[in-house]
């Protein structure tokens, strides 16, 4: 049996994590460096992307889900 992708995962995550590894720096704060390049240049489909990018991550609402980090 083979294991599917999660739901969640595209190719922001993939950039993000990459980068993170590269330069020991944390994935929230890489995607956040991008979602505001994102909205500088009106790219509303790759805000998005983004967006599902970090609520995949965890990056995002973290008030409803407690105290994850």
């Amino acid at each position: 049996m083979t294991k599917s992708p999660e739901k969640g995962e595209n190719e922001i995550t993939e950039v993000a994590k990459r980068e993170a590894a590269r330069t020991s720096r944390h994935v929230c704060d890489i995607l956040n460096t991008m979602l505001k390049k994102a909205k500088a240049a009106k790219d509303r489909d790759r805000e998005r992307k983004i967006k599902r990018a970090q609520k995949f991550l965890g990056c995002r609402n973290k008030r409803k889900r407690g105290t994850k980090s």
